[in-house]
């Protein structure tokens, strides 16, 4: 099958790119003060588990992977990059119920940060994950931030761990497995792993039809929307405009906890986030490859 566009629509395709570009980091944000609005009064990991469940659905009806012809190797892969999964939104979504979303959002970047470090050699590539370690400093008790919880701090770091974790087990996976059937089985895998602690929890989300309708907006925004729009756009705009958005998801849920959940930052929050949205930015600029 020829995917090759007619060149009228790839030239709308092309100048619609970084309005598109704009669209997917725009939404995980969204999704993720949607789904702390909607946990409210929940078990916040039956969310995270109905999440992975309802994208991991509707990836496989999309991409139909032929289960029989995947070797062990990819099973592997796939199992590997679905705990990664698993870990990173559950332990987002326990932080997310302690902290504000910008401050859940913002430390979680320290994972493709450290990532960035892996290879480093010049000084500046050490710079922005300092900068950004900066910026956690100022969140945690030794800078007098004590309103923030320390669990979900701690849970937040792990959420930044799994991050990069994710990042690692997707370049491997995707050396191993072609096209998104490396996705959709990740997304099967982490359905899997939160199901234990998830499914027991959820009848309260699956006895309410709103209740589940915004579960599936949740995915739709935090999952399977993003990635469609980046998969789109990143083929006709640079990594590196793709990084420097990316590096102002902290800034936007920020803004979305403000307006969504009426989360007001203190003067050391605001100043921890733009630290970490600017060496998330810096290390995009500066990246050799950028």
């Amino acid at each position: 099958m020829n995917d090759t566009a007619p060149p009228a629509r790839a030239d709308r395709l092309t100048l619609l790119a970084p309005l598109l570009l704009v669209l997917s980091v725009s939404m995980p944000p969204l999704g993720g003060g949607l789904a702390k609005d909607v946990s409210q009064g929940h078990d916040i990991l039956a969310l995270a588990f109905l999440r992975n469940a309802i994208s991991a659905a509707i990836m496989l009806a999309i991409v139909r992977p032929s289960f029989r012809n995947l070797t062990g190797a990819q099973w592997r892969a796939a199992a590997a990059l679905g705990a990664s999964l698993a870990a990173m939104n559950a332990c987002f979504y326990l932080a997310l119920a302690r902290l504000p979303l910008g401050v859940a959002v913002a430390i979680e970047f320290l994972g493709p940060l450290a990532v960035a470090m892996v290879g480093a050699r010049r000084v500046v590539d050490y710079l922005w994950p300092l900068l950004a370690l900066a910026g956690v400093l100022l969140l945690t008790p030794l800078a007098g931030a004590e309103r923030l919880d320390p669990l979900g701090l701690f849970f937040a770091i792990v959420t930044a761990v799994g991050w990069a974790a994710y990042i690692l087990m997707s370049r491997h996976a995707g050396r191993e497995i072609p096209g998104m059937t490396g996705l959709a089985l990740a997304l099967l895998f982490a359905t899997l792993f939160t199901t234990p602690v998830g499914l027991p929890v959820s009848g309260p989300y699956l006895a309410s039809f709103e209740l589940l309708g915004m579960v599936v907006v949740v995915a739709m925004l935090s999952t399977l929307l993003p990635y469609a729009l980046e998969f789109v756009a990143l083929r006709r705009v640079s990594t590196a405009l793709f990084g420097i958005m990316m590096a102002m998801e902290p800034a936007l849920s920020a803004i979305v906890g403000l307006f969504l959940l009426n989360e007001v930052l203190s003067l050391s929050a605001v100043a921890a986030i733009a630290l970490i949205c600017l060496a998330a930015l810096g290390s995009n600029l500066t990246r050799r490859d950028a």
